[in-house]
């Protein structure tokens, strides 16, 4: 029943892509570099001080119901096509950074029996909220409220063979991106491939936000309606923020995405960036 969900999930949201042209750039530059009032030192502080609480409303109020499951994850990264065959001799260790509420831990859980998850998230309520999720298998899966800005990463755990970090360094700021890359190096064990994938710069979303007074908090960096931050990533930044910390570049790419919304007759130009590291 669950793989027949799955499969229909997929047919229903084919994905479709678009080209960026030259006066697709013009246009989301001058949006952009219009550079709108900036909050104050005050506001940005407060912003960082309240992070962790933000996003604990966040969940409080939309639960487990904002976020799609991932179905998406062994697909885009050939490492994880071939779990099954790894699977046969010995049990492999994934780890999200970053797990919400599981959105990527259930799919993979459900696909690969034989895999050991770990998954880490600085929003107490969104551990709670996992847990509590009928899928949730503690023999399987161990989870653990941890803010990668802060806290150290739990050593008490074995080191994965795959790492994720799925639209997670966005809601960081951008003067700790370099310090959480470089905590999560030294977690990781030599030959580890690490998934990542967030929100790049030129995307809608971020079109959206710099029409907005006050919303720009740095270049790059917005708050949203709801107090939550996103950044968002250009591939040169990201491969330095990276490669300076001892990772090797496997794949490093912006995604133009098409999203649909069929009910209300609306198409959005996303632009997502996807990339894949190893220690």
């Amino acid at each position: 029943m669950e793989s027949s969900k799955q499969e229909n999930e997929e047919k229903d949201n084919k994905i479709a892509y678009y080209e960026w042209t030259p006066d697709i750039q013009a246009h989301v530059e001058d949006v952009i570099n219009a550079d709108p009032s900036k909050p104050t030192e005050f506001w940005y502080n407060k912003y960082e001080k309240d992070a962790k609480r933000n996003w604990d409303i966040f969940y409080k109020h939309n639960t487990t119901n904002f976020f799609k499951n991932r179905y998406y994850i062994d697909a885009e990264f050939t490492e994880l096509k071939n779990l099954e065959t790894l699977f046969k001799d010995t049990p492999k260790v994934y780890c999200e950074l970053g797990c919400g509420v599981g959105n990527t831990i259930f799919p993979l859980s459900q696909k690969y029996s034989n895999l050991l998850v770990y998954g880490f998230d600085f929003s107490p309520k969104a551990i709670e909220l996992l847990k509590k999720n009928p899928e949730y298998d503690p023999k399987r899966m161990i989870v653990e409220v941890c803010d990668l800005v802060k806290d150290p990463i739990p050593m008490n755990f074995e080191a994965p063979d795959f790492c994720s970090l799925i639209f997670v360094m966005s809601a960081i700021s951008p003067e700790n991106h370099q310090s959480v890359i470089k905590k999560i190096y030294e977690f990781l064990k030599p030959g580890s491939v690490l998934f990542f994938r967030d929100y790049a710069k030129f995307d809608l979303a971020q079109m959206k936000l710099a029409k907005q007074k006050c919303a720009k908090l740095k270049d790059n960096f917005y708050v949203k309606s709801d107090g939550t931050r996103v950044y968002y990533f250009q591939k040169e930044e990201l491969r330095k923020l990276f490669v300076d910390e001892g990772f090797k570049e496997i794949y490093n790419e912006n995604h133009y995405r098409l999203v649909e919304n069929k009910k209300d007759e609306i198409k959005m130009h996303r632009v997502w960036i996807q990339a894949k590291f190893v220690k």
